[in-house]
């Protein structure tokens, strides 16, 4: 069962045009044991992940040079290799081991390696099986073909992409997906530009990482073994336009609900509007489709302080915060992070002020800036 909770930033309309900022927190009354999922990998296998690299100071005994889809690599002499940072492929293969050994039996998982193709090493196979065909990755091309790859791949709970690199295909709009997508760009050559807007694009999350040994971290921390419930649909209707904040589509795709998750969004309401404004319909499976609807109504102030006094305005400084946080990039850092700490400081919220201080220690490193941005924005 989950319980959901809508609100609004005004309970009344005034002579004048305005804009109405809505809150929607979905949280799991019982948490279950994750059965009958479907968990999808795609792994980059460009020529890129199966480079050694060496460590800072052997460097300079690099030779022969080149960008590879998108990464710098070099040759270094064997003694040399032998203190080298294994490859890439070579790392991500041992903790795919160990994120298959902890994914309950009871589930299913495809793995699919895409560089110059699309390659499915297997589907919908249980996690054993799927440990077993890990010695089927091949070495690919210098492509990497990351949009025709979410394009081509079945539809799951969860999708994990790991790439090192630049797509190397033309940009494209992917398909929408029901379940969570979960980006996770290794070390400092990936585009976080393009990983970024593929996670705004699908309601995902973006993970930066330097070592691929915190992958199993990132797994855990977003693939619980405990869930609310699965394909989890939020389906919002009213008589204007609905803009979302920190999600995007309608019915927004939750996929598998974890934990509680907030929805911000707003309406412009014309003069004096009075009646229903906005309705919540969730749809989610607890072995067993179910339907949670709520619904917002306003109503005509009488004066101008009645309106004043009807505002939530804790509502909307939230939604404030997060369209603010939604448009913040390389550009517009500084003037941005000042207007999240105001915003942030004018709510009393701990987790606001946390958080925005720690944006800001992360100013000169945008990877993990970008990072830190989708994981706040849909967490």
């Amino acid at each position: 069962m989950l319980n959901v909770i809508v609100s609004g930033s005004h309970r009344k309309s005034y002579n004048f045009p305005f804009r109405y900022f809505f809150r929607i927190i979905i949280n799991p009354e019982k948490l279950y044991k994750r059965q009958g999922t479907h968990i999808e990998i795609l792994l980059d296998t460009s020529d890129s992940m199966w480079y050694s690299e060496a460590l800072p100071e052997y460097a300079n005994y690099g030779t022969n040079c080149r960008v590879v889809d998108g990464v710098e690599v070099c040759d270094y002499p064997q003694w040399v290799l032998e203190y080298a940072v294994p490859p890439r492929i070579q790392q991500a293969l041992e903790v795919l081991k160990e994120i298959l050994a902890h994914i309950p039996e009871d589930n299913f998982v495809s793995i699919y390696t895409f560089s110059d193709e699309v390659i499915p090493i297997v589907t919908m196979s249980p996690p054993t099986y799927a440990y077993s065909q890990l010695s089927n990755v091949q070495r690919g091309s210098q492509e990497t073909r990351l949009y025709t790859a979410l394009n081509l791949v079945e539809d799951a709970d969860e999708i994990i992409v790991i790439t090192d690199g630049s797509p190397t295909d033309p940009p494209s709009r992917v398909k929408e997906f029901s379940g969570k997508v979960i980006f996770v760009g290794v070390g400092k050559d990936y585009n976080e530009s393009v990983l970024k807007a593929l996670a705004d694009q699908t309601n995902g999350l973006l993970y930066h990482t330097d070592n691929l040994d915190e992958l199993f971290e990132i797994f855990a921390e977003s693939v619980k073994e405990y869930i609310g419930a699965q394909r989890v649909k939020v389906f919002l209707t009213s008589e204007f336009p609905v803009n979302l904040i920190n999600y995007s589509g309608n019915p927004i795709n939750i996929g598998t609900l974890e934990g509680p998750v907030r929805i911000y969004g707003y309406i412009d309401l014309p003069p004096n509007f009075s009646g229903k404004l906005l309705e919540v319909k969730v749809k989610y499976n607890v072995l067993e489709e179910e339907e949670i609807k709520k619904e917002l109504y306003i109503t005509t102030a009488s004066s101008k302080e009645d309106f004043v006094q009807s505002i939530d305005q804790d509502i909307v400084a939230e939604g404030m915060w997060y369209y603010n946080l939604g448009n913040l990039n390389e550009h517009n850092l500084n003037q941005t992070i000042n207007v999240l700490k105001n915003i942030a400081k004018s709510t009393k919220r701990l987790d606001l002020l946390e958080y925005t201080r720690k944006l800001a220690d992360s100013k000169g490193d945008t990877k993990r800036l970008n990072s830190e941005v989708t994981k706040r924005l849909r967490k």
